[in-house]
């Protein structure tokens, strides 16, 4: 473990000079995930949160809130369990106007979650792609489920600060030592600096709304929801190729030593090529847990194009984050009747190939915890 004085992490650092800041960054990350997976993972939604933030609060709150909370804490203090968030859940807490309510929920999220997050799903479903390439070359990989996690300074992503006034070497030791000095802070000392500096306002009414038309104009087109889940995931891993690209040009490198960069027609051949590796790889359930974020976040966007009756309004989007990250990483998510019924739906058929367990009952969760703190 990284010293938490700050002279003693300049001088860690200063002493390993051969250690570049991004190979720091995967080192800490792959300690807190080994530290993650060692514990049952429950994933809340926005409304657990709240629910057990009125208990906390000792306020009018959902029955069975206060004894959820209570063996959660009771859980998370024996070292038993951890209720990480996402930036999906983050980005929903700052949208709380209410920056008293907004700070209670903050310090409960630290106390229970222990400050870690799945890493933002750019990021994660980056992280995927690379892994499934890496692995299935031969090469010698951590567990996919060491390498997504992250502590909620970085929860929109790692930015390393230029000092250029100092010399490379000297940067690259501040680089490193900053990144140890944030990796510590709490949520609620971060949104007690942010205040109410953060903009309220969502790009996801904008997307629920372009989505909602796109679905009305192929909507006479939808034969079965097998066409459509297929429209789907092939629109995602279309996405995801380019990053699939990106990846294999640097194995290449890495094996062959630098080369020319490929030409615009040669770069969209490769794409190409990705693509079709990718559409293969989904088919088969190791595929589809492997590329586990595309897979679930198509099922659901599906299921819901299928429901013809049903528009998306930008709160199914946050929800739809939300599952994807905690199906793929988690033992259990907690989440409102909707979303349940949803996940539950024999069209999707979710535990197929993810074991979470999905739940939006107090009692069924309070027994489950208990069960497994016991």
């Amino acid at each position: 473990m990284t010293s938490s004085k700050p002279a003693d992490r300049f001088a860690l650092h200063r002493a390993t000079p051969q250690i570049t800041a991004d190979e720091h960054v995967r080192r800490r990350v792959i300690e807190l995930g080994e530290w993650v997976m060692a514990r049952d993972r429950i994933y809340l939604d926005k409304c657990f949160w709240i629910y057990l933030r009125g208990a906390r609060m000792r306020v009018p709150s959902q029955p069975g809130a206060s004894e959820l909370l209570d063996a959660l804490a009771a859980g998370v203090a024996a070292g038993r369990l951890v209720c990480p968030i996402s930036d999906a859940l983050f980005l929903e807490l700052m949208k709380q106007s209410d920056l008293t309510t907004r700070g209670a929920t903050a310090e409960l999220i630290d106390e229970l979650s222990c400050g870690v997050t799945l890493c933002h799903e750019p990021t994660r479903v980056a992280t995927e792609v690379a892994h499934f390439l890496h692995a299935n070359a031969g090469h010698s990989v951590h567990p996919l489920e060491h390498l997504v996690w992250t502590k909620v300074p970085y929860i929109l992503g790692v930015q390393h600060p230029v000092a250029t006034a100092f010399s490379e070497d000297e940067q690259l030791v501040i680089q490193k030592a900053f990144f140890d000095h944030l990796w510590d802070f709490s949520l609620s000392t971060m949104v007690g600096t942010i205040g109410s500096t953060w903009p309220h306002s969502s790009s996801f009414v904008d997307i629920a709304n372009r989505l909602n038309r796109d679905s009305a104009v192929h909507a006479p087109s939808m034969k079965s929801f097998a066409q459509v889940y297929r429209d789907e995931i092939n629109g995602v891993l279309e996405l995801a190729a380019p990053i699939a690209a990106d990846v294999l040009h640097d194995m290449a490198r890495k094996a062959l030593g630098p080369a020319a960069e490929p030409s615009i027609e040669e770069r969209e051949e490769i794409i190409r090529q990705c693509l079709g590796l990718l559409r293969a790889a989904i088919r088969k359930p190791a595929g589809r847990r492997a590329l586990r974020t595309l897979q679930i976040g198509a099922l659901l966007h599906a299921a819901l194009r299928w429901n013809r009756k049903q528009k998306l309004v930008a709160n199914d989007i946050f929800d739809f984050h939300h599952a994807e990250a905690a199906v793929g990483y988690c033992d259990v998510l907690l989440t409102d009747g909707p979303m349940h019924a949803l996940l539950k739906q024999r069209n999707i058929a979710i535990e197929r190939d993810f074991p979470c367990r999905v739940m939006s009952s107090f009692e069924e969760a309070t027994e489950w915890v208990r069960h497994r703190i016991a």
